[in-house]
């Protein structure tokens, strides 16, 4: 019997054309599980974020009363910070608009509009601005909106229910001054109520047009203000991909 020792080995062009094939497969699902990724750190960040803000607000009830007496007013809505402050461990307070927390000079919305130039306006407030501003120690930050305030305390209505009395809200950037800076991505809302119930917005019994998941989170025109219910209880951020979601119907993009 002849045995043929001959050495079988790839040409140059059949290796070029299966890196070329790798190549492509790479480029077609590592952006989309970077993607994937990045999503459900976001997830896992606003929870804890969640919790955090919401035990605080329940310790400080009980050494202050509820929000309605803390004070919290147009003139002083970092009162809503300075009240739950102590009951966050290692917290930095941005007293004024020196000591800034949050550095980005550009914020978005869900529509890709810019919403201001130079961050101060929403986190960093000084004497006498409807902001302040809070870093945690694993580096999200906190800011406040109070101008609702202006029409009494604790009296703001954006839905039914616990919705009727809203004192202020929280914004908080889940990885501080980093990227992208965009409402339902990073940046989300949280609304304080008179009871001392920290509402995140977008939630089921919102039903102004600029807080409610609908128009505020799943449409691409809105301003992603009412994103931070919908992950925090569907854990996904699905309405960045598909826009047939709701709270009774559809969850999550793939069945």
């Amino acid at each position: 019997m002849i045995k043929n020792n001959k050495n079988f080995a790839f040409t140059l062009a059949e290796v070029l054309i299966t890196l070329a094939i790798i190549g492509i497969v790479a480029a077609i699902t590592i952006p989309s599980l970077v993607q994937k990724y990045q999503e459900k750190a976001r997830v896992t960040a606003l929870k804890k974020f969640y919790a955090t803000i919401t035990q605080a607000v329940q310790m400080a009830i009980i050494e202050h009363g509820t929000p309605d007496m803390w004070g919290i007013s147009s003139e002083h809505p970092e009162v809503m910070l300075t009240t739950i402050f102590p009951y966050i461990k290692h917290a930095k307070y941005c007293n004024d608009g020196n000591s800034k927390c949050h550095t980005a000079d550009e914020l978005y919305q869900r529509n890709g509009d810019l919403i201001n130039t130079g961050s101060s306006h929403v986190f960093n407030g000084g004497e006498g601005s409807r902001r302040a501003g809070m870093q945690l120690a694993d580096g999200m930050i906190v800011g406040i909106f109070a101008s609702m305030t202006a029409q009494g305390a604790c009296s703001i209505s954006l839905g039914t229910g616990n919705l009727t009395n809203i004192c202020g809200e929280y914004i908080v950037d889940i990885n501080g001054s980093s990227k992208p800076n965009t409402y339902g991505k990073d940046l989300f809302i949280f609304n304080l109520t008179k009871s001392g119930t920290v509402v995140p917005v977008g939630a089921r019994n919102y039903t102004s047009t600029g807080y409610n998941f609908e128009n505020s989170c799943l449409s691409d025109t809105g301003y992603g203000w009412g994103c931070a219910a919908w992950v925090i209880e569907n854990e996904n951020m699905d309405y960045w991909h598909c826009d047939d979601l709701s709270w009774d119907g559809k969850h999550k993009c793939s069945k």
